[in-house]
């Protein structure tokens, strides 16, 4: 049985131990060491990922193990948590993140691990992922080897909103980054150069940014370039992004861009440097999928009405599907990531909690 008490106390350890995205050393030797003292085989790689293996209980020795993931990444502002426990809810003092996102899984498999080892009840085998600098663009999932794990099917615990959310599909990302060089020349006497920001405004004015359809969304976020107000900009870097959960839209879109920029330079000396990079690639699955419904299952058990929805975000799910282990987003229950705001019920901390003990056990 889900014990309420050690679930909170769990997660406000966790969120007090600083744990911003590449710093996660800390936090890693804690979840180790939790899951050892479960009886799990657990080890922390070099990026500070944390793996473990626990044996089932009552299964055949060929049963297939089922995988859980979350990540122990937070975003800034992340350090000094204060975490306030009020009024049925769990919030950071107002200064930092909460790092519900996705402490909250985090803490709800341990939970859910203890309740089942202190139960004595059968359950699968099971093998863990606690992944670091996922908010990073999944740095940790991409580096982590699962050569040795055997799991075919598992869940992510990282959604917002009530638990109940499966997403059935993530879209490809592609990453882009554009240096336009021209020629510098002093403000006075621009005609001796070539004007690297006016060609990249330009360029920007005529490529497709913002929702392109459903499945297709592109933003430029970073421009950097110029060395001082009296000198015509030579060099300009723009760092940008396509992500789309149809690919063929995906890769329609990346080069309009491309085309635009081409345009754009055409004839004014400046030189391109296009570049495109694989962030990571779509899964999608339908309702009537065996791991959706194996899921939408466990769900009803613990009394919520299975939601599905699609996501244009990115996470763990991409790179675990990609490396054959087929993965879902469940909703853990936090609200207002990635802000000051940020906060989980607790209630939805329990349901996590047992979302995990039902989807293990027999």
């Amino acid at each position: 049985m889900i014990n309420e008490q050690r679930l909170v106390q769990t997660f406000l350890d966790l969120v007090q131990i600083d744990s911003p995205s590449g710093d996660e050393s800390a936090i890693a030797e804690f979840v180790a060491a939790r899951l050892r003292r479960l009886g799990a085989d657990a080890h922390v790689d070099s990026l500070f990922n944390v793996t473990a293996k626990i044996p089932g209980r009552g299964v055949g020795e060929k049963t297939k193990p089922l995988f859980f993931n979350a990540h122990m990444d937070n975003v800034a502002p992340a350090r000094g948590i204060k975490p306030i426990v009020a009024g049925g809810q769990i919030a950071s003092d107002g200064t930092t993140v909460l790092g519900a996102d996705d402490l909250a899984g985090v803490a709800a498999i341990l939970e859910g691990v203890q309740s089942l080892v202190e139960d004595g009840k059968k359950h699968l085998p099971l093998e863990i992922a606690i992944t670091s600098q996922e908010e990073l663009g999944l740095v940790g999932a991409k580096g982590l080897d699962l050569a040795s794990f055997q799991a075919k099917e598992g869940v992510v615990l990282d959604g917002g909103g009530p638990v109940g959310s499966i997403t059935l599909a993530a879209p490809t990302h592609n990453l882009l980054e554009v240096t336009i060089t021209g020629k510098a020349a002093h403000s006075a006497m621009p005609e001796g150069g070539v004007n690297a920001l006016t060609l990249a405004a330009h360029a920007l004015t005529q490529a497709k940014v913002g929702k392109l359809d459903k499945d297709t969304t592109a933003n430029f976020g970073i421009v950097r370039g110029g060395n001082a107000r009296n000198i015509v900009p030579e060099k300009i870097e723009l760092v940008g992004e396509v992500r789309s959960r149809n690919v063929n839209k995906l890769e329609r879109a990346t080069r309009q861009i491309k085309t635009a920029f081409e345009k754009a330079l055409k004839g004014s000396g400046a030189q391109l440097d296009f570049r495109v990079a694989r962030a990571y690639n779509q899964y999608e699955f339908g309702k009537n999928d065996k791991l959706v419904q194996r899921v939408a299952t466990a769900l009803k058990k613990i009394g919520r009405t299975p939601q599905y929805r699609a996501t244009m975000g990115g996470s763990d799910a991409n790179i675990w599907n990609a490396k054959g282990i087929k993965c879902v987003v469940t909703s853990v229950g936090y609200e207002q990531i990635h802000t000051t705001s940020e906060y989980i019920p607790i209630a939805e901390l329990v349901k996590t909690a047992e979302l995990v003990e039902t989807l293990a056990g027999i």
